[in-house]
């Protein structure tokens, strides 16, 4: 038996694999509840891009690499990783439109700030989102932090899908109260006070 086909190879193998997988599933759920993100557009759309790749590297590893029962193993492992496959295509696909926007431009037109509102130590960031033709623009609050230079330390104030813009005013030290206008007929303006806390 090869060495590449030991069980300490297979374990090897599958340690990678959960690895590969477990930090796609981390910048999954920081996209969903975000807690990071970069100053640089640019810099935040290659991460989520190159994070959509990382199926298809484990795929690859399984398919190159020889381990025992090889055949059923990577049948079984391209089975469960299929269903991921699919879904990182179709975002590979959208984010492939908006690498090259962000690229030429600097801002991410399926995430851009439309306002940033200084606080105490802190700023809210009120961003336009669109995901293109299946979806409507939208409204995203974060309240951010530079920690280090170029990273922000962030967390999710609202959301609100559809939307076109968003104005706001400082009512205090740490309130903002922030108007969405009317979209259509059908969704009618809002308006929300928060009330921060600090970092």
């Amino acid at each position: 038996m090869s060495v590449a086909g030991t069980p300490r190879a297979w374990t090897r193998t599958t340690k990678f694999v959960g690895l590969v997988l477990l930090g796609l599933l981390l910048v999954l759920a920081d996209a969903a509840f975000p807690l990071v993100r970069f100053t640089n557009e640019l810099a935040n759309v290659i991460v989520g891009t190159m994070s959509l790749l990382l199926p298809f590297v484990a795929a690859i590893f399984v398919l190159i690499v020889p381990f025992p029962r090889r055949s059923l193993t990577a049948g079984i492992a391209i089975v469960l990783l299929l269903p991921l496959m699919l879904f990182c295509a179709f975002g590979l696909l959208t984010w492939s439109f908006s690498i090259g926007d962000t690229y030429r431009t600097g801002v991410n037109p399926e995430f851009e700030r439309i306002a940033s509102v200084p606080m105490d130590g802190y700023s809210v960031s009120i961003y336009r989102t669109d995901c293109g033709t299946p979806c409507s623009f939208g409204i995203y609050l974060l309240q951010e932090k530079q920690i280090f230079p170029g990273l922000l330390l962030v967390r999710k104030l609202y959301d609100l899908d559809p939307a076109r813009g968003a104005t706001y005013n400082v009512l205090a030290r740490d309130t903002i109260r922030v108007d969405v206008p009317a979209y259509d007929e059908n969704n009618g303006a809002q308006s929300k006070v928060f009330r921060l806390k600090p970092y």
